[in-house]
Parts: C-alpha cells; sequence; structure tokens
C-alpha cells in the first residue's frame, strides 16, 4: 500500500520561492531581449507617403537603416543608405548621381541614385571597414563630404531635412543650378 508522505510548509516555502526568482529573472531576460528603442526609431518614421509603395523609390530623406539596418522591420538589409538631392535647399533628388564611398582600408563602392534620389549597398555586396569618405557626383557637379563618417551607414541619420547645430542639413550636389548644369546657367 503506497503512503503519501505530507510535506511540511517550511520544507516547501524555499523550494516556491527559488522557482519564483527564477521565472522573475527569466521573464526579466526575455523583456530585457526586446529593443523598445528601436521600435521607437521605426513608429516615428511615420507610414508611408501617399502613392509611394514601399521599395527603393520610398522614403526619401529618412534614415535609411533604422528599418535596413539589420533589425528589421524591412528584409532587406543594407551597409550604406541615403538621399542626395540636386540643388541646395531644393527638393529635387539628383536622379543618376554617382556616390562614391570609401573606407579606411581604401576599398571603394561606386552606387547610383534612383528616381527618388535614393542610393543603398545591400550589406551582402559590401560592409565597409569605417570610417569612411563619400562624394557624390552628378554630370559636372561634385560634392565631397568635408568629415569622415564615424559609424553610421544612414546618412539622414546626421543629414536631416533641416540645418541647424546638430546637422549639416540634407545631402546635395550643387549649390545651385549653374554648378548642376557646368555652363555658368545659360542651359542648352
Amino acid at each position: 500500500m503506497a503512503t503519501r508522505a505530507r510535506l511540511r510548509g517550511t520544507a516547501v516555502a524555499p523550494f516556491v520561492a527559488a522557482v519564483a526568482a527564477i521565472g522573475v529573472v527569466a521573464f526579466g531576460a526575455l523583456v530585457g531581449c526586446v529593443d523598445t528603442t528601436h521600435d521607437i526609431e521605426v513608429q516615428a518614421l511615420g507610414g508611408e507617403a501617399a502613392g509611394v509603395a514601399p521599395g527603393p523609390d520610398h522614403r526619401p530623406g529618412q534614415p535609411c537603416l533604422v528599418c535596413h539596418g539589420g533589425e528589421g522591420p524591412a528584409s532587406s538589409h543594407f551597409s550604406v543608405a541615403g538621399t542626395v538631392y540636386a540643388i541646395e535647399k531644393e527638393s529635387m533628388p539628383a536622379v543618376g548621381a554617382q556616390v562614391q564611398i570609401e573606407d579606411i582600408t581604401g576599398v571603394a563602392f561606386l552606387s547610383p541614385t534612383n528616381a527618388a534620389g535614393n542610393f543603398y549597398i545591400s550589406a551582402q555586396d559590401w560592409e565597409p571597414t569605417y570610417p569612411i569618405q563619400m562624394q557624390v557626383s552628378l554630370g559636372p557637379a561634385n560634392s565631397q563630404m568635408l568629415t569622415h563618417v564615424g559609424r553610421e551607414g544612414s546618412c539622414a541619420t546626421c543629414h536631416t531635412s533641416s540645418p541647424g547645430p546638430a546637422s549639416p542639413g540634407p545631402v546635395y550636389v550643387a549649390a545651385d543650378m549653374s554648378e548642376l548644369l557646368g555652363d555658368g546657367g545659360a542651359g542648352p
């Protein structure tokens, strides 16, 4: 005949307390793995612009690597990406510009801009060794970044829509149309 032993409350209490403590630590570790800062950055970008589907032409001027930096939500992962505008203080994209990025080891990568002025380099194609130097050209106009990029591959992290103490403003190729045309503004 089987007998049941009755455990005393005092013998069970330390065991229950240990199991509860392990549960609290495991829950804390799980919650600690969620990057709420990244989620906030993604949400701060807002929705897509009306009439522009997600894809290569979307979100010009926004920090591309917030979504394309490997943490999602985008499935494509970029190492360097940004938007180039044709003329300073104007919103016309620099369509067909060439963005040259050179890393500290001397390896250079050339990326064209698309219809929105966006360019991007897939992390699968190239992961630069920082710091990097950048320049952009379109026709006769050429603009070289005077400082190096220390660690951030998303141009709009520093190049926000408005110049100020923390940002030089958007990336552009030319100061004015004559520089872009290379003919003193006379046109064709």
